[in-house]
């Protein structure tokens, strides 16, 4: 898919056990890892996969309409994130840019 515009979402990790645990708080998509990176690059993969099903059934319009997402148009946003280390007791997060169709 080309981009046509961005939208911004927050990505949380947190211990669990012995596993890290991650979290979209815009979209509610969830992951996990053994360690923080790997949950955070996994989560990713999942907002990506959830993303194209929204898309595939005509429900992406709606869904960012009812959580608040606004598409970035390309001009204005810089494709980016800045991740936070996770230690062991603590909350990371990063703020990223996913491509999406406008």
């Amino acid at each position: 898919m080309a981009a046509s515009g961005y939208i911004l979402v927050t990505l949380q990790v947190e211990p669990e056990g012995d596993q890290f645990v991650s979290t979209c708080l815009e979209l509610g998509t969830a992951s996990c890892g053994d360690t923080a990176q790997e949950a955070f690059d996994n989560l990713k993969e999942a907002i990506s996969v959830h993303l194209e099903a929204l898309e595939e059934v005509g429900e992406r319009e709606r869904v960012f309409g009812e959580r608040g997402i606004e598409v970035l148009h390309p001009e204005s946003v810089a494709p980016s994130y800045v991740p936070t280390a996770a230690e062991q007791d603590e909350i990371a997060s990063q703020h990223i840019l996913v491509p999406v169709e406008a």
